[in-house]
């Protein structure tokens, strides 16, 4: 799984997924962003309890945060290239240990057979009609 450093995301405006909890300095509920909304440009971000916070400024200038999951935001722009860059980077790596063969085996191998055994299924179907 792709990992992206803070450092790309701050500064960016993020977008909800899904609709998600506005959290206040002490990690309490006070409001909801709509999925699809904006939900602010990234200022800065915390830890607790293992957890990752983004913060967001608001129009008073004061901050709010929302829990990072990984289908929480939407990633647009060069946030979104940093991320698929970092997933090609991944699967490359992931090909040069496994090898070429074993690696699109495991990708693409379950596909494969599906449809080697519903063209089998439609050629025998033919067959038997004739």
């Amino acid at each position: 799984m792709p990992e992206i450093t803070a450092d790309k995301i701050i500064g960016k405006t993020l977008f909800a997924k899904k609709d998600l909890t506005r959290l206040n300095s002490a990690l309490v509920k006070i409001g909801t962003i709509v999925k699809g909304s904006p939900v602010g440009q990234v200022y800065s971000y915390i830890q607790r309890g293992g957890n990752v916070y983004w913060q967001f400024i608001d129009f008073n200038n004061k901050p709010y945060f929302i829990l990072h999951t990984a289908d929480s935001f939407k990633f647009t722009g060069d946030v979104k290239q940093a991320v698929e860059q970092q997933k090609k980077e991944v699967e490359k790596v992931e090909k040069q240990e496994k090898g070429s063969v074993p690696f699109y085996i495991e990708k693409y191998g379950k596909w494969i057979l599906i449809y080697g055994i519903g063209a089998y299924l439609v050629a025998t179907y033919i067959k038997s009609r004739k």
